[in-house]
């Protein structure tokens, strides 16, 4: 992206010692010098771009100050990798387009013959929007010597300069990558984690031009993107992103300003206002408000468990109104290894619920939650007593069980899943706790009595029948538990990606089916005391 010698020897297949001009296109100069401020110069050429389409056509290209930011970085001669997510319909397709323009067209002070970009977008279909935008752009700003090609597919941009613009489609490009001065990855929060061996080309398809890399796109649920923020504040990166808090309600305009920089421009608060009634009034559009504009870590598609603005409305209390400790308690129990935690979830007769969670303490907490994706909540959840660390890599769950115990109730059942069937015996064994154990069926090994617990908790939730206080974990498990479904369309938990920690939900769940269970008196469910 910064040459360091005249680029037309190395288009010329010159070597540095040869000093003789050579013009291999018309109105070109081969010896025409990188600026020294290169963002300057493009903010200037950038003046003349016009708006191809919308409700802001024909209107001049405006640079609003957080573009201006990350633009600024992009053009850095320190910042390799520069990373952007804020929610859909900011601009980003157009700060794409006037960044790549500014390399081809013949007439900007930063276009040389042998610049070559990339892009790589989330499929064919997008891909090939892309390339018209650009080429509406170009039109509508009356550049010339700027051609658009549609093969091969999706398609490229060549300029009369020699500049060239490759474009993929993450979906049908392979791991290969051609070298570039500028590799743009958009989407970069949508793509799967089968596409890392194109993630990885991508980014080193720069390493022979000294180039950029740039990625922008809304968080979704992609680890790569997800490790890409995390290492802002590494030499050499520069990360901007703009999320609304996990746990704000869908109709909260702070929440829709921290997510959107560009609000009012593009996207209209008008449609905000609708967009977030009808997440609220229909709970299958909730996921594709939260990830598209309020640029929540999920998956627009995916469908969860709950939304966490119902359960924070349905079964959320402050804890003077929660109802007290009385009568029989299910329990649900959820081990974890190394890298999971450790839940327990209690419901009482009378509707309270109460959960405890606990992880290894190595790696800390910060570590971890950066890890996991979720940034310091763990150390706040332990602030507010939702996280223990117990053990060292490994939860110590005896410890854990045996802190536990003391607040339940003699008159208990537990239920805990199938899959962990052994580990949870080999804890209890040498433990004076000796209970019956109702097995269940949840994730990976889905069963009939597993779909059971699904619908009883979404139903509990419906009906606010348990009530729980604020809890910080739970929350953070909730916004990764997802449903997938059968052939037949029989609910099973699952989570929406590897890293997202949904154990507490697991055994709040299966709380809550043996609860239900339990009050239909089925004989599957028998309760016993605790000696």
């Amino acid at each position: 992206m910064r040459p360091e010698i005249a680029p037309h020897r190395e288009y010329a297949g010159l070597n540095a010692r040869d000093t003789a001009p050579v013009s291999l296109f018309p109105g070109v100069d081969p010896e025409r010098e990188w600026p020294s401020d290169p963002f300057a110069a493009w903010l200037e050429w950038a003046e003349r771009l016009r708006v191809p389409s919308g409700r802001l056509r024909g209107r001049q290209f405006e640079i609003p100050g957080w573009q201006r930011e990350f633009l600024a970085a992009v053009f850095d001669p320190a910042v390799s990798e520069a990373w952007l997510s804020t929610a859909r319909k900011n601009g980003k397709t157009g700060i794409i387009a006037a960044l790549v323009l500014g390399f081809l067209d013949p007439s900007s002070p930063l276009c040389h013959a042998t610049w070559r970009g990339l892009v790589v977008s989330l499929t064919g279909k997008l891909a090939a929007e892309l390339r018209m935008q650009v080429e509406e752009i170009a039109a509508a700003s009356g550049i010339r010597g700027v051609i658009g090609r549609r093969s091969p597919a999706p398609g490229r941009i060549i300029s009369t300069t020699g500049a060239k613009l490759d474009i993929l489609a993450a979906d049908k490009a392979s791991g290969h990558a051609v070298g570039a001065d500028l590799s743009i990855i958009d989407e970069a929060g949508l793509l799967a984690e089968n596409q890392r061996p194109l993630w990885n080309a991508v980014r080193s398809s720069v390493s022979g031009r000294d180039g950029t890399v740039v990625g922008i796109s809304v968080l979704g649920d992609s680890d790569m993107f997800r490790e890409a923020l995390a290492s802002a504040g590494e030499p050499g990166v520069h990360v901007q992103r703009y999320e609304a808090p996990r746990d704000c309600a869908v109709d909260d305009p702070a929440a829709w300003e921290a997510a959107n920089p560009g609000l009012g421009t593009i996207k209209s608060r008008d449609y905000m206002a609708h967009a977030a009634s009808r997440a609220k009034r229909i709970p299958a559009e909730a996921p594709g408000f939260r990830s598209l504009d309020l640029n929540q870590p999920l998956r627009p598609e995916l469908e969860m468990l709950v939304d966490p603005d119902e359960w924070k409305e349905a079964v959320e209390l402050v804890p003077e109104r929660l109802p007290e400790r009385s009568g029989r308690a299910w329990l649900g129990i959820d081990l974890g290894g190394s890298t999971s935690l450790t839940s327990a979830v209690a419901i009482w007769d009378t509707g309270r619920m109460e959960a405890w969670v606990a992880a290894p303490g190595a790696p800390d907490l910060l570590t971890r939650g950066r890890r996991d994706g979720a940034g310091d909540l763990y150390l706040r959840a332990a602030q507010d007593g939702d996280l223990w660390t117990l053990g060292d890599r490994v939860v110590d769950r005896r410890a854990f069980l045996t802190r536990v115990l003391p607040e339940l109730p003699p008159d208990i059942i537990v239920g805990a899943d199938r899959f962990g069937k052994a580990d949870l015996l080999d804890v209890l064994d040498g433990m004076e706790w000796r209970p019956e154990i109702v097995w269940r069926g949840m994730g990976a090994s889905a069963t009939a009595d597993g779909s059971h617990d699904v619908r009883a908790f979404q139903a509990a939730i419906a009906t606010s029948s348990f009530s729980i206080r604020k809890h910080l974990m739970m929350r953070l498990g909730l916004s990764h538990a997802a449903i997938r479904r059968d052939g037949a369309g029989n609910p099973a938990l699952d989570k929406r990606k590897h890293s997202g920690r949904i154990d507490v939900v697991s055994a709040a769940v299966i709380a809550a089916g043996l609860r239900a269970s339990d009050r239909r008196g089925r004989s599957t469910v028998q309760g016993w005391r605790i000696a």
